[in-house]
């Protein structure tokens, strides 16, 4: 296998503290290595689900000192998945002031082994289960997002199907009802208006020439 594994944030960001100085006021080189011996073993972790030790770190060069109060920052990605070995490419920077400053860089070597110490392929678990290395681009401080998805498709359908249902129901409802009682009331409207006429006929008052006797005689109450 020769698959790689790109990083998408730091696998590991610290403060550098007091107790991380040498008398010269520099953070020890042997802390730095630490440090990034660990964020090696972060991004070994992605593909392999059980332990790792480290077997080989190459030559490493301090480009720039590291201070007290610098935001230590180690970038590890994965070059390469062999059967049993796991090599990573880590890189390290620190955030002073908010300048990002380039340190040093360096590949190490990591073996998939058992609690006993005996290697193991790559995948395999502490119960001996085998599952397939996970080569993708990954987020230690990140989840999958596969339940965010599922919450949000279920969000989504629920939203959509239920409130939007519910709502369309209710709009067409109320604007149904509205217009059936326009309708309704337009109908009444014309009847009333038609009886209207039909009194005003007979009693003549609806004339346009009216008398004022014609109108004291008309027995429309309208």
């Amino acid at each position: 296998m020769s698959d790689s594994v790109k990083a998408k944030c730091p696998s590991l960001v610290e403060v550098m503290m007091p107790e991380h100085e040498n008398p010269s006021g520099n953070i020890f080189g042997g802390v730095l290595l630490s440090k990034m011996d660990i964020a090696g073993a972060v991004a070994a972790r992605q593909v392999h689900p059980g332990r790792v030790v480290t077997v080989a770190m190459d030559s490493v060069i301090f480009k720039k000192p590291v201070l007290r109060g610098d935001l230590l920052i180690c970038w590890a990605d994965v070059v390469k998945v062999g059967n049993t070995s796991i090599k990573t490419k880590i890189r390290v920077e620190v955030n002073r002031n908010g300048e990002i400053i380039p340190v040093t860089e360096a590949e190490a070597t990591y073996v998939a082994v058992k609690a006993d110490g005996v290697k193991v392929r790559v995948g395999t678990k502490d119960d001996g289960t085998f599952v397939e290395p996970n080569l993708t681009e990954y987020c230690v401080a990140c989840s999958d997002g596969s339940a965010a998805d599922a919450d949000g498709k279920g969000d989504g359908k629920s939203k959509d199907k239920g409130d939007g249902k519910s709502e369309d129901k209710g709009d067409n409802k109320s604007e149904g009802k509205s217009e059936d009682t326009s309708k309704t009331k337009s109908k009444d409207t014309r009847k009333s208006g038609k009886k209207h006429a039909d009194k005003h006929s007979k009693c003549k008052c609806s004339s346009k020439k009216k008398s004022k006797k014609a109108k004291r005689a008309c027995s429309c109450k309208d």
